[in-house]
């Protein structure tokens, strides 16, 4: 995934990049979850035609 996409997504609250797992985790529990964050992120990834699938607790596994 390209580095301007993940710096995009690491300027978010609720939500990080992480490499090592090449996922988009959640920073918080899920009563406090950012679901309008999580939302702008799915469409960032849609945009850019980056494969994901979610996971649990607000989660977004990168497919590419």
């Amino acid at each position: 995934m390209a580095q301007q996409i993940i710096n995009e997504i690491n300027r978010f609250v609720t939500f990080r990049f992480d490499y090592k797992k090449n996922r988009v985790v959640n920073l918080k529990i899920n009563r406090d979850v950012e679901v309008d964050e999580f939302l702008d992120i799915q469409y960032i990834l849609d945009c850019n035609k980056v494969r994901y699938s979610f996971e649990k607790n607000f989660e977004i596994q990168i497919l590419n």
